[in-house]
């Protein structure tokens, strides 16, 4: 199988988290540009029990995920949402020391190829939280280089225990509907958070 594409990178902040169930988000879903690749990093805790000079038991649980995406360009509006920041009055975003990042749900699609055939698989991950990373810049060169804005994001246990969900879909506009129906899009739901 051969992966060869991803796309359609959404965030919706969590509205509500029941003990047991999936959380519920937030009218208003942020596309955050363009995706250009997301690596997951799964984190688990584990211990090993010896007996008789030999490995007896072994247990790893879930612990959290580190999901390292990078975008095209991420505009402040989205950007603030993601990050907790605010958008002042001279339309410029302000990163604050107090600023927290809100808990939400992430998904996206990637595009597979297997014996000819072409397919989508859907990723959503329930519970989210955003990290502010680093910046670069470089002056013009000989060379262009292009580069891509980094977003890293905790992947959390949400109530229900079920920290990603994928699926696989035979067209495109079924893995955009599955990613829209898991972070509560509806017809007539605003595809901006307004703030």
């Amino acid at each position: 199988m051969a992966a060869f594409g991803a796309k359609y990178l959404r965030f919706a902040k969590i509205a509500t988290e029941e003990k047991g169930k999936l959380p519920t988000y937030a009218p208003g879903v942020v596309t955050l540009g363009g995706l250009v690749k997301a690596d997951l990093t799964v984190n688990y805790a584990s211990g090993e029990m010896y007996a008789d000079d030999v490995l007896a038991e072994r247990v790893e649980e879930f612990i959290s995920g580190s999901l390292a995406v990078e975008v095209d360009e991420l505009e402040n509006e989205e950007a603030s949402v993601v990050y907790g920041a605010r958008i002042n009055e001279s339309e410029e975003k302000a990163d604050n020391a107090s600023d927290s990042a809100p808990c939400g749900g992430l998904g996206y699609y990637k595009t597979l190829v297997k014996n000819g055939e072409r397919f989508w698989r859907g990723y959503y991950y329930p519970k989210v939280k955003a990290t502010l990373g680093n910046d670069t810049a470089a002056t013009k060169s000989s060379s262009i280089t292009l580069a891509t804005t980094p977003l890293t994001f905790t992947v959390f246990e949400p109530e229900n225990g079920d920290w990603r969900y994928t699926k696989r879909f035979s067209t495109e506009a079924e893995a955009v509907a599955w990613v829209d129906e898991k972070l509560g899009v509806t017809a007539g739901t605003p595809e901006q958070v307004e703030e």
